[in-house]
């Protein structure tokens, strides 16, 4: 039997963010497609950007609302994926995570895993005044990275 390209790579996880955009919602059929297709466990990766977070909501009462809406987004949408998953027969671990999200995402993938995350396509001045967390991973992850538009 021949193997497929993503065996003979070697890689052992997909790393799936998802954040509750369309792109991250493209991303993740994607890598539930690829999961299902190479036997491989998917990783669903929810970053609370707590530390943007307080930048522009002061540390007070309202912080704390704001990160524990977020908190309850996240898990929302991470026990979606796990019921999407399960309907596939993919293994999906679920990731509720506090920090920079492009720094969480490259920390959580190792070498051989794969990055399967989604770009919302943002323009030119927009990921020079603030930056794409897609674009930051695309350059500097140490693991493949494969970007759905």
């Amino acid at each position: 039997m021949k193997k497929n390209i993503i065996e003979a790579k070697g890689f052992s996880r997909i790393i799936a963010p998802v954040d509750g955009s369309d792109g991250a919602a493209k991303a993740l059929e994607k890598a539930l497609f690829l999961a299902k297709e190479t036997r491989k466990p998917i990783v669903a990766l929810y970053v609370v950007d707590t530390p943007r977070l307080t930048d522009v909501v002061p540390a007070n009462n309202l912080s704390v609302a704001w990160e524990d809406l977020l908190m309850k987004q996240g898990q929302k949408i991470l026990n979606d994926v796990s019921k999407k998953g399960s309907k596939m027969g993919v293994t999906v671990q679920k990731k509720l995570v506090e920090g920079i999200p492009e720094e969480i995402i490259m920390k959580e993938a190792k070498k051989n895993d794969l990055i399967v995350i989604g770009c919302k396509g943002k323009s030119a001045m927009d990921r020079i005044l603030m930056g794409s967390v897609c674009e930051k991973v695309t350059r500097h992850a140490s693991s493949p990275v494969m970007v759905i538009r």
